[in-house]
């Protein structure tokens, strides 16, 4: 069944007409989840909190084989997802209402496939709607890659004005992924 363009999920469950009304509520287990995976229950990254101490929130994550980017190493791609996650949820577990401004991974050695590393994420900054995060991803003590991000707590009315956005652009001649 299509979802109507018009409507977005609020928490798993729910759905609503006011797309500003959406927020990462804990799930039912407790997790702070995106939009994508709060209707399972479950980061399809593999992003799971595993302590919380001083600030400071410390990940046990693990690259699913789907990821790989290189024999036994993840895409890169999966790693910045999994920064994004981790330096949103640092501060999400106090702001249900952020977006990603910027992000900036340091790649510094392969992540493994199917090995957990650790991601600890804190919050470095935070003045009004602005919080500056950072996190460094290890093995073993090893450092893997580091990530800094830029969020914002969201304007009340930011996703109506992305959806106004979207309705002034004519579709793609070559369909609707043909446009980034």
């Amino acid at each position: 069944m299509a979802e109507d363009p018009d409507t977005f999920a609020e928490g798993p469950d729910a759905l609503t007409d006011d797309p500003d009304a959406f927020t990462i509520e804990p799930s039912p287990s407790g997790r702070l989840l995106c939009g994508g995976c709060a209707p399972h229950d479950a980061c399809r990254l593999g992003v799971e909190i595993a302590e919380v101490r001083d600030g400071a929130v410390r990940f046990e994550v693990v690259c699913p084989p789907f990821w790989h980017g290189g024999p036994g190493v993840a895409h890169g791609g999966w790693t910045a997802a999994v920064f994004d996650d981790a330096l949103s949820v640092v501060a999400l577990r106090i702001e249900p209402r952020l977006v990603t401004k910027s992000l900036t991974v340091r790649y510094l050695r392969p992540v493994p496939v199917g090995r957990p590393v650790d991601v600890l994420a804190r919050i470095e900054r935070h003045t009004g709607r602005r919080w500056e995060v950072s996190a460094g991803m290890t093995l073993a003590g090893t450092a893997l890659a580091t990530a800094r991000a830029e969020l914002r707590t969201r304007r009340p009315d930011h996703f109506a004005r992305h959806e106004a956005w979207l309705a002034r652009r004519s579709p793609s001649p070559n369909g609707p992924h043909a446009e980034s």
